[in-house]
């Protein structure tokens, strides 16, 4: 895996929040945020924006959390590598190589543990090297936590397509309210069939944003947790399992 900075992800999504900052300001300067929710007359992009409001919020927490740990994985991953013998022992749920190198409590320590004692208690009818179902769970486990983030962004585009369906009512419910067609009922009708379809394309537009910049996060995320499995397939592979089945 090519080299990269600390808390590369982390760094890579400051900058993203960033520029979703900078185009907010713009946006406010420019009323644009004011005249969103003024001419919403469901209210969905409240709604809208204190759902994006929390995915931000859970996706700056797993943000951090995995970018520690793919930090401290890559400390195991060199500790290890620069071992010339591997002599893993277990201390309670402290693990050591070479009984003096305490290996820091981290998504790879934890997984290197749970293969030492799969191994350590293997039965003779497994196959050496069959460690892809325990990497799964960890996969599963790594990753679970992201399902809410596109759960709510799939959300977030229904609701934006809901205050589109809202605000096509509003719009053809003041038409088929109108009595007389006199000027001053023209004036009413073209003033509601506006507001309706402000209301449409504006909860569409804050919709499909939010949905999008939340699809990116979490997106990031992903690939990430992608590249920690990768890099603990590897480490394991093809420097613990071989020694492992030699002890």
């Amino acid at each position: 895996m090519k080299e990269q900075p600390e808390h590369s992800l982390l760094l890579r999504w400051l900058i993203l929040t960033g520029l979703i900052a900078f185009a907010l300001i713009i946006a406010w300067n420019k009323d644009i945020i004011s005249l969103l929710f003024s001419v919403d007359q469901s209210k969905i992009c409240w709604v809208i924006a204190l759902a994006y409001l929390l995915v931000t919020l859970h996706c700056s927490g797993r943000i951090y959390t995995l970018s520690l740990q793919t930090n401290l994985s890559r400390k195991v991953d060199d500790i290890i590598k620069k071992e010339g013998k591997l002599d893993l022992t277990i201390d309670d749920e402290d693990v050591y190589v070479n009984s003096n190198i305490k290996l820091p409590d981290c998504f790879m320590t934890e997984y290197i543990r749970d293969l030492h004692y799969r191994y350590k208690n293997k039965n003779n009818t497994e196959e050496p090297g069959s460690s892809s179902d325990l990497i799964d769970v960890y996969e599963s486990r790594l990753k679970g936590p992201q399902e809410i983030g596109w759960l709510v962004s799939d959300m977030m585009l229904k609701l934006g397509l809901l205050g589109t369906i809202i605000g096509f009512i509003f719009m053809l419910g003041s038409v088929a309210n109108i009595a007389d067609f006199d000027v001053s009922g023209m004036q009413q009708i073209l003033k509601h069939m506006s507001n309706g379809m402000g209301t449409a394309l504006y909860t569409t537009l804050a919709g499909l944003t939010c949905s999008i910049l939340s699809a990116i996060q979490y997106h990031m995320l992903d690939r990430h947790a992608d590249e920690l499995i990768e890099l603990t397939r590897h480490l394991t592979q093809v420097h613990v399992i071989p020694k492992l089945n030699g002890n």
